[in-house]
């Protein structure tokens, strides 16, 4: 059986998803298409519109046959990191391709991240009031005269990095297809059917029919920012110094500006956030560090956590089932589908840690990981 890869989030699920995986599976003539896709938490550091189980079922329902958790110390990470998570756990399932969206589909993204090592130590990376992604994209484009500025064409390219630095080139294919209808960053409904994610999720803020747009249910819009608020102002209010500093991707003296601003009793999130925003810091990689210091994650148990992934099975199709069946003997990391207090707080530790906070932040009840099993379709 050959399989087709897709790396999501899926926040929310939308018809430009269903574009997708069709495309993937037509264009690849794959078997199953396996689905990795963010846990409870998203790249920019956020808490998903729908906890990952729900995701998961609308994974399925579109026709899906695998739905993998990309871990929290892949998924809320960088673009590189985020990537070279996703394209190792791929690769082990023994996924023949990876299949994503670009606003420059015909462009040969494996060939642009041949050259991307050139580009290191370039002159432009001295320029200290912009973030490393800009100053990495100003070299790229001196060097290739490609614009890399699109939010799925970075994408394209961090998996074709990964792809390259994981030596996958010729077993793992990568291939793209045009982004239609609606822009990443477009955050109003259009009159077709098809809308970003950014725009469903303020239209569902602002109480709108978006029934159009997304097959996804009863999906409710959470204001996430007071309650995500109040527990970080503890964390930061009661930790040291010290102890800020010692958190993952915490450097570069961000704990006395983050430190100063707390103390000076911003009235909410958004105040807060205005408070430490530079030209340095892009508002995603505030984000992500504000919730590794409120998950208290330290520097050598994000590594660790890296270096031992695992599979957690969120939901599979028979077709899905009998694809593990075939291939689990190719596989090197360990398949986590059902889930106890030991794994939990053992291989699970970070995840579980960030599932029981995404509870509390979204007011949901019901337990994430613990004697939760995988959906089966």
């Amino acid at each position: 059986m050959k399989a087709v890869g897709l790396i999501t989030e899926y926040n929310p699920l939308h018809n430009g998803h269903l574009y997708h995986l069709k495309q993937a599976e037509k264009s690849t003539e794959a078997d199953i298409a396996i689905v990795i896709m963010s846990g409870n938490w998203v790249q920019r550091g956020l808490p998903a519109i729908a906890d990952k189980w729900q995701r998961a079922q609308a994974a399925i329902d579109a026709g899906a046959d695998l739905v993998f958790e990309l871990p929290f110390y892949y998924a809320a990470q960088a673009g590189d990191i985020f990537a070279d998570g996703a394209v190792r756990l791929l690769a082990d399932l023994q996924a023949a391709s990876i299949v994503c969206g670009s606003e420059h589909a015909d462009t040969d993204f494996i060939d642009l991240a041949k050259q991307a090592p050139a580009t290191d130590g370039d002159m432009t990376f001295d320029v200290k009031n912009q973030t490393y992604a800009s100053n990495f994209a100003a070299a790229l484009q001196a060097k290739t005269g490609f614009q890399l500025e699109n939010a799925n064409d970075i994408l394209a390219f961090s998996y074709a990095k990964a792809i390259l630095k994981q030596k996958l080139q010729g077993r793992l294919q990568l291939l793209t297809i045009p982004r239609v209808a609606a822009g990443y960053h477009d955050d109003v409904l259009n009159n077709g059917r098809i809308a970003s994610a950014t725009a469903i999720r303020k239209a569902l803020a602002d109480e709108q029919d978006i029934s159009a747009f997304t097959p996804m249910k009863n999906l409710k819009y959470t204001d996430y920012e007071e309650k995500l608020f109040e527990l970080l102002k503890y964390r930061l209010s009661t930790d040291g110094l010290g102890q800020i500093r010692s958190v993952y991707q915490v450097n570069e003296g961000m704990e006395f500006l983050i430190k100063q601003a707390i103390e000076k009793n911003p009235l909410n999130f958004a105040e807060f956030i205005a408070m430490i925003k530079s030209k340095r810091y892009t508002f995603a990689r505030l984000h992500r560090v504000l919730v590794y210091i409120l998950l208290n994650i330290k520097v050598d148990q994000m590594n660790l956590a890296m270096q031992n992934p695992y599979h957690r099975l969120l939901a599979f199709t028979q077709a899905g089932r009998a694809y593990l069946h075939e291939k689990k003997k190719q596989f090197q990391l360990p398949i986590i589908s059902h889930v106890d207090q030991k794994i939990a707080n053992k291989s699970l530790n970070i995840d579980y840690k960030a599932g029981l906070v995404y509870d509390q932040i979204m007011g949901i009840k019901d337990a994430q990981d613990i004697k939760r099993t995988p959906i089966q379709a």
